[in-house]
C-alpha cells in the first residue's frame, strides 16, 4: 500500500510541475493572469505532494516497512530514532527525492511572486526552476523510485551505513542539497533576464537566494571535513576526493558571482562574467551529481553506480547549449565589453580574483577528471592539488586583502600606502608568530605574512565599524562599513585568513609516529607522554567496540586521558578506527587504534596536527560573516517598513542560531561511551592523597604511611 501510494505521489507530483511549466508559459506569453494562477497553483501542489512522498517515506523508515527496498536496505529495527531521520538521505533515491523536494520548493517560492507586467522576470525564472524540478522528479521516478518493494521480506532491514552515523554526516548531506538547489535560482534569473532584456535587473533579484545558497555549501563543506577528521581515522580533513572537490567548486563560483553581482550592482559591468558564472555554478551542480551516481569515480563519498548517471550528463549538455544559445541571440543586452581601465583600481582588483577563483575552480575540475579521462593512466594525487592550488589560493588571500583597501582608499581619496597600514601591521604580527613557532619554511613563512595582511584589514575595518562618526549636526552614527553586508563581508575575509592559518600548519608542519605498547608502557611523542592504560570491549546494539585508556601527560602534568577505539558493525562486515582527539589552540593530538594482540600488545597511530583549531574557528567566524551578509538591515532601500524589518530581523536570528548550532553541535558533539580517569601519576611523581574506612570501620589515611610502600585493594 504504502509502495503504491508513494509512487502515485511522485507521479501526480510530476504532472502538477509539467502543468506548471505549461500554464507559466501560456500566462506569460498571452498576458493571462488566470494562466499564470493556474501554473502558481500546480506549483504548490506539486511541492505538497512531494512533501506527502517524504513524510510517506519517513513513516516507512520509523514503522520499519522492509517491505520496501530503500527500508531495508537503509534501515533497521535497532536503528535510533535520530538515525532513522537521516536514513531518508542516505541512500541515492530517498536524497534525490529530497533534492526534489527542495528544488520545487524553491520554485513555489520564486513562483509565488510572479505577475503579468511587460517583461516579467519572475514569471520565467519560476518557469525555468519548474522545468528543472520535473526533470529531477523523473528521474526519480523512472531510475531512483524509493517506493520499490522487495521479496521475500527480511525481517529485519540492514541498517544505516557506520560511516553515516556521525553528526557532521547526519547534517551534512541536507545542508549541501539546500546549496545545490539554490544555485538553480541564479541560473534561472540569468537566463530569464536575457529571455526578457532585464540583464540590469537579475543581480539584485538573485542575490540573496545566492547567499542562501553559498552559506549553506560552505557549511556542508565544513561539516563534511570535520566527518573525515572525526570518523575516516587518516588524521586529515580533506583529501581532495573527487565528491569533497564536486561541493568545493560551485562554492568557489558561487563566491565569484557574489563579487561579480556587487559590482554589476554598482553599475560596474562584469555583465558576461556573472551570467558565466550563474550558469557554470549549475553545471557543476548538475557534474557533483553525476560524479556521485555515475559509479565513473570512485570516492567513498559515492552511491553505487546506477543507471542514472547518463542522463545528468544529457542534462548538463542541454545546459550548456540552451544558455549558450540564449547569450548569442540577445549578446546585445551585454553592451560594450570593458575591461577595467586602471589595474589598481576596485573594478581591477574584482577583475583579477573573479580571474584567481575560476583558475582555481578550472585547476580542481582538471585534476578530478583527470584519471576519468585517461581511463586511470593518470592520476592527480592530493600532493599535485596542494602544488598547483596552493600558490593560487595564497594569490586569492592577497588578493582577499588588496581588494578592499582599494576601493575604500579611493573612495575616501586617501593614498593607498596609508589605506594598508593595518594590513601590514598584521603581516608583521604574524610574522612575529612564525618566528617564536619556528615555522620558517618559506612557503609557510609567506602563509602567514598574507594571512596577517589579508586579517589585518578586515579586523581593522571590523573595528571601524563599531567607532561612532560624529556628523556636522552633532549627531553619532555607528559604523564606517555599509551595513550588515559591510560587517559580514569582513567577517568572512577574517575566517578565511585564520583557515589560511589553519591549513598552513597542518599541511607543512604535521608529524605522524605508529607505536606498539605492552599495558603499562609509555611513550615520548614531542611534548606529550602517553601511557598505556588498560583495553577494553563492548558490545552495543549492532557492533563490538574495543578501546585503550591512555592517560595523556606534558611536562609531567597530567593533561587529560584518551580513549581511541575500533568498531566492528557485523551486519556491514565493516571495522572502523574512530580517533581520540585532544584539541588545544596551538595543535591538536590525535590518536588512532588500528590493532591489537591478545597478549594486550596494541598499535597506535599518532599524530600531532599543529594550528588545525584556526580551521575549525575559521570556519565559524566564515559562516557567521554569511549569515550578516544575507540578513537585510534598515540600509537597503527595499527594507524601509518597520513591520517588515522586524520580520527579516526575526528571520535573521533564527538563521543565526541554526548555523551556530549545527557547526558547533558537530565540532563540539557530546561523546558517546568514552572512559575517563583521573589520571595515573607517573613514576617518581607524588601520588594523590586520599582516606577511607576499611572493613572494620578504622580509617586509611594515606599520608599517615609516607615513605613507605602502600598496596591498596578495594
Amino acid at each position: 500500500m504504502l509502495s503504491e501510494l508513494g509512487s502515485l505521489l511522485l507521479g501526480f507530483s510530476l504532472f502538477s510541475m509539467l502543468f506548471s511549466g505549461f500554464g507559466f508559459f501560456r500566462g506569460i506569453r498571452r498576458s493571462d493572469q488566470r494562466w499564470l494562477k493556474s501554473g502558481q497553483r500546480a506549483l504548490y501542489a506539486g511541492t505538497a505532494l512531494l512533501l506527502v512522498a517524504i513524510l510517506l517515506l519517513l513513516a516507512a523508515l520509523l514503522l520499519n516497512q522492509f517491505q520496501i527496498e530503500y527500508v531495508a536496505l537503509h534501515s533497521s529495527t535497532s536503528l535510533p530514532f535520530y538515525l532513522k531521520l537521516s536514513a531518508l538521505w542516505a541512500g541515492q533515491e530517498g536524497s534525490l527525492l529530497f533534492w526534489a523536494f527542495l528544488q520545487t520548493l524553491l520554485a513555489a517560492l520564486i513562483g509565488r511572486k510572479a505577475k503579468i507586467e511587460e517583461k516579467p522576470l519572475m514569471g520565467w525564472a519560476a518557469f525555468i526552476l519548474g522545468i528543472v524540478s520535473a526533470l529531477f522528479i523523473a528521474l526519480t521516478l523512472v531510475f531512483s523510485n524509493p517506493f520499490l518493494t522487495i521479496s521475500p521480506v527480511p525481517v529485519n532491514g540492514q541498517g544505516l551505513n557506520p560511516l553515516l552515523r556521525h553528526p557532521g554526516m547526519i547534517f551534512h548531506p541536507p545542508v549541501l542539497y539546500v546549496g545545490y538547489v539554490g544555485l538553480a535560482v541564479p541560473f534561472a534569473f540569468a537566463l530569464a533576464a536575457l529571455a526578457v532584456g532585464k540583464i540590469d535587473e537579475w543581480p539584485k533579484a538573485a542575490r540573496r537566494w545566492l547567499l542562501i545558497s553559498w552559506l549553506a555549501l560552505g557549511l556542508g563543506i565544513i561539516l563534511g571535513a570535520r566527518w573525515a577528521y572525526d570518523v575516516l581515522g587518516w588524521g586529515g580533513y580533506w583529501g581532495w576526493d573527487a565528491v569533497e572537490n564536486a561541493g568545493l567548486m560551485p562554492w568557489l563560483t558561487a563566491t565569484a558571482l557574489l563579487h561579480g553581482l556587487d559590482m554589476q550592482s554598482r553599475g560596474k559591468g562584469f555583465k558576461v562574467w556573472n551570467v558565466v558564472l550563474a550558469v557554470f555554478s549549475f553545471v557543476l551542480v548538475l557534474f557533483g551529481t553525476f560524479t556521485t551516481r555515475s559509479g565513473l569515480i570512485q570516492s567513498v563519498h559515492a552511491f553505487s553506480r546506477s543507471a542514472i548517471g547518463p542522463y545528468f550528463l544529457a542534462i548538463i549538455l542541454l545546459v550548456i547549449i540552451v544558455s549558450l544559445v540564449l547569450a548569442i541571440l540577445h549578446r546585445k543586452q551585454f553592451g560594450e565589453i570593458n575591461y577595467p581601465e586602471k589595474i589598481f583600481s576596485r573594478e581591477g582588483a574584482t577583475f583579477f580574483t573573479l580571474l584567481v577563483l575560476m583558475l582555481i575552480t578550472l585547476s580542481i575540475l582538471a585534476g578530478t577528471l583527470l584519471p576519468t579521462v585517461t581511463q586511470g593512466r593518470f592520476s592527480a594525487p592530493p600532493e599535485w592539488f596542494n602544488k598547483v592550488v596552493g600558490p593560487q589560493f595564497l594569490a586569492l588571500v592577497f588578493l582577499m586583502g588588496v581588494c578592499p583597501t582599494l576601493g575604500q582608499a579611493l573612495k575616501a581619496g586617501k593614498k593607498f600606502l596609508r589605506r594598508i597600514l593595518p594590513g601590514i601591521a598584521g603581516a608583521l604580527v604574524m610574522g612575529l608568530v612564525a618566528l617564536l613557532l619556528d615555522y620558517m619554511k618559506p612557503l609557510a613563512f609567506i602563509s602567514l605574512l598574507l594571512a596577517g595582511f589579508a586579517g589585518g584589514v578586515a579586523v581593522w575595518d571590523l573595528v571601524k565599524a563599531l567607532i561612532p562618526i560624529t556628523k556636522k549636526d552633532g549627531a553619532k552614527i555607528h559604523g564606517r562599513i555599509s551595513g550588515r553586508n559591510g560587517i559580514g563581508g569582513k567577517l568572512v575575509h577574517l575566517g578565511v585568513a585564520l583557515v589560511t592559518v589553519g591549513v598552513m600548519g597542518t599541511m607543512m608542519y604535521t608529524s605522524e609516529s605508529n607505536f606498539t605498547l605492552s599495558p603499562g608502557e609509555s611513550i615520548q611523542v614531542g611534548s606529550y607522554e602517553l601511557l598505556y592504560e588498560d583495553l577494553f570491549q563492548e558490545v552495543v546494539g549492532d557492533h563490538l567496540t574495543t578501546w585503550v585508556t591512555l592517560p595523556v601527560y606534558q611536562d609531567g602534568q597530567y593533561l587529560t586521558t584518551l580513549s581511541p577505539k575500533i568498531i566492528y558493525y557485523s551486519t556491514y562486515q565493516q571495522t572502523l578506527a574512530e580517533p581520540a582527539i585532544r584539541s588545544s589552540l596551538r595543535e591538536d593530538l590525535y590518536l588512532v587504534f588500528f590493532k591489537w594482540e591478545s597478549t594486550g600488545e596494541v598499535s597506535l597511530a599518532v599524530t600531532i596536527n599543529p594550528l588545525s583549531s584556526f580551521l575549525w574557528l575559521g570556519g565559524g567566524i566564515l559562516l557567521v560573516g554569511g549569515v550578516f551578509a544575507w540578513w537585510p538591515g534598515q540600509e537597503d532601500s527595499d527594507q524601509k517598513d518597520g513591520r517588515k524589518q522586524k520580520i527579516w530581523n526575526r528571520i535573521g536570528i533564527v538563521l543565526l542560531v541554526l548555523v551556530s548550532l549545527l557547526f558547533f553541535f558537530t565540532l563540539w558533539e557530546i561523546p558517546v561511551g568514552t572512559h575517563k580517569t583521573l589520571g595515573r601519576p607517573l613514576p617518581g611523581q607524588e601520588a594523590p592523597m586520599f582516606s577511607a574506612m576499611d572493613t572494620e570501620g578504622t580509617v586509611f589515611a594515606l599520608q599517615d604511611h609516607e615513605g613507605e610502600v602502600v598496596a591498596v585493594h578495594f
